[in-house]
């Protein structure tokens, strides 16, 4: 059991269920917010003025932007033209419906409580960066110790936070998993996942050659953060059923479901067995325990119980962890 399985067992409820319905939601307004601010609706800037993740002012109290600066624009200033907003509009459309079925397969194939500790611990980097480029680079500089230094740069860095990088490794993550489902390149070139992983990460390279050489910095920490956390991610996960595997998993998590609607049928499948009762089994009025989350159908009534066939003992599951656990051999 890895480190991951661990807080998985301590936390059981950890997670929020479709998780990526609330980060494409968010994405659109923040491009609502953006074209309203294009519009000159309002006088200010409201994403820079009060949204944005300035630490100049969240140390002043405003701590909301440490949430609100999820509402990052994706679309350029309408300086470039009234064409290249409509195309990055397009673009953006392409991108959510893209990212929300790659998030939602991630989240079916790891759990909630895995996807949600993936994502918002990229969140949770790209804070923690920030904050600490925030005064390194400001010491270092000496643009702190300038009148209004501290503002300016606060300024620069909430408007250049951006979460797209930890969006990036959603795809990297999906094409470890299934590196020979194809996308259509432009509608048109299928491309298995794993050559636009690649091409993915080439680019991410080409950005930290350029970031270096152009001495842009703060871009540098987000991008290297983004990487440590799918790194980090990856390691304290690894052995888990649940990040690898998953194209076996995914074959008998559908046979388990057609079983559970009782029009699949024969035995020996590895999560086929019902549950039943045994020596041991919880006390109390339950019958079933899944080992992994400790839950039992009182606690849930809604999940179903089954014995794993390819675990050495007798080890029951719950829906929930059947096909993501690790197996005990």
């Amino acid at each position: 059991m890895n480190f991951i399985d661990k807080l998985e067992r301590k936390f059981p409820r950890f997670g929020i269920t479709n998780l990526m319905k609330y980060v494409i939601g968010i994405n659109i307004a923040g491009t609502v917010l953006a074209l309203i601010d294009m519009s000159g609706f309002f006088s200010v800037n409201i994403y820079a003025q009060y949204l944005s993740l300035d630490f100049s002012k969240i140390f002043s109290g405003q701590v909301w932007r440490l949430i609100t600066f999820f509402l990052y624009p994706t679309i350029d200033n309408p300086v470039y033209g009234m064409q290249r907003v409509f195309i990055d509009l397009i673009w953006f459309a392409i991108w959510a419906f893209v990212y929300y079925q790659i998030g939602t397969v991630l989240e079916r194939e790891w759990g909630k409580f895995r996807f949600t500790l993936f994502y918002l611990g990229g969140v949770i980097f790209v804070i923690l960066a920030s904050m600490v480029f925030y005064f390194v680079y400001g010491s270092m500089s000496g643009v702190s110790s300038v009148p209004g230094g501290s503002e300016v740069l606060g300024y620069s860095i909430g408007m250049a936070s951006t979460l797209n990088y930890v969006n990036e490794t959603l795809f990297i993550a999906f094409a470890l998993m299934f590196p020979n489902v194809r996308f259509f390149l432009y509608f048109l070139i299928p491309v298995k996942a794993k050559w636009l992983a690649y091409l993915y990460l080439g680019l991410l390279a080409f950005d930290i050659v350029q970031c270096v050489r152009y001495s842009n910095y703060y871009n540098l920490v987000l991008i290297l953060g983004a990487l440590l956390n799918f790194a980090i991610f990856f390691i304290f996960a690894r052995g888990s059923s649940s990040v690898s595997g998953a194209y076996q998993q995914r074959k008998r998590r559908k046979e388990y479901e057609r079983r559970a609607r009782g029009v699949g049928g024969g035995a020996g499948h590895a999560a086929g067995h019902r549950a039943r009762p045994v020596e041991g089994a919880p006390t109390g009025g339950a019958r079933h325990k899944c080992a992994i989350c400790g839950r039992t159908e009182l606690d849930a009534p809604q999940l179903e119980f089954r014995y794993c066939s390819r675990c050495n003992g007798n080890y029951e599951y719950c829906s929930d962890h059947l096909f993501s656990h690790t197996h005990v051999q």
